[in-house]
């Protein structure tokens, strides 16, 4: 069910607003619940984090070892 909202917004910001949203075939209103519901949305990194297990460093290498201390803050 849609809702109307109220915004104050500076006149000059409107005129581009509505000249981008003439340009991409779209409405003001279309583009701002766009705008809403990527905010709503979690970023990339925080659907992933967490998601990807670190190998132990094999011992013999000190590259990885360098950086695992260096990168993962968790060590």
């Amino acid at each position: 069910m849609k809702e109307k909202l109220t915004l104050t917004v500076d006149r000059k910001a409107i005129a581009e607003a509505k000249k981008f949203a003439r340009r991409n075939r779209t409405s003001l209103s279309q583009m701002v619940e766009d705008q809403f519901r990527k905010l709503s949305h979690d970023s990339f990194a925080d659907r992933w984090y967490g998601k990807f297990k670190v190998p132990d460093p094999d011992p013999d290498d000190p590259r990885l070892t360098y950086l695992l201390r260096k990168y993962v803050h968790n060590r």
